[in-house]
This record gives C-alpha cells, structure tokens and sequence, in this order.
C-alpha cells in the first residue's frame, strides 16, 4: 500500500488538503504531484510520516476516490457534524 503525507498546519492554515511535495517541490493541493510513500517506509518512521500533530498518511487510494468533506480523511470535525451536535 502507498500514502500520501500531509502537512496538518498547512492544512489547518489553507482549510484544504496540503499535500507534501517531491523532493525539493513545494507542498501542493494536487495529489498529482505529492510525494507518494510506501507503508513500511511509513511504519518504520512514524513520527515523521504520520505523528498526528504535523503529519497524517493518508493512503492513496482513499484520497483518490473521497468524495465527502476533506476534513473526513484527517479527522477533524466536519461543519455538518459540527451543526448535528449543536441539535
């Protein structure tokens, strides 16, 4: 399995995904042109690839075929369910 690395305060800031770039390229919203990592390049560096404060791995083909809110893939709280607890 294959997954992409985004860059949580970059998201945070843009409220979109931000995707880590290829080598020396910026970070992108484009999944087209992220860095892709393999999982035991993930595993054996968690606090680089996936720490859950500035990095979340997010496995590539769950970014290609999401179709709800973003937030949902880094499980942030989504304005619909924000408005569904406020109920």
């Amino acid at each position: 399995m294959t997954y992409y690395i985004i860059s949580l305060p970059e998201t945070r800031q843009a409220q979109q995904l931000i995707f880590w770039g290829i080598g020396y390229q910026p970070n992108s919203t484009d999944h087209g042109k992220a860095l892709v990592v393999n999982e035991d390049h993930v595993n054996a560096n968690l606090e680089r690839y996936d720490n859950g404060r500035t990095t979340r791995a997010i496995l590539t083909h769950i970014v290609e075929t999401h179709t709800g809110d973003w937030r949902e893939l880094v499980g942030w709280t989504t304005p619909a369910q924000q408005e569904g607890a406020a109920a």
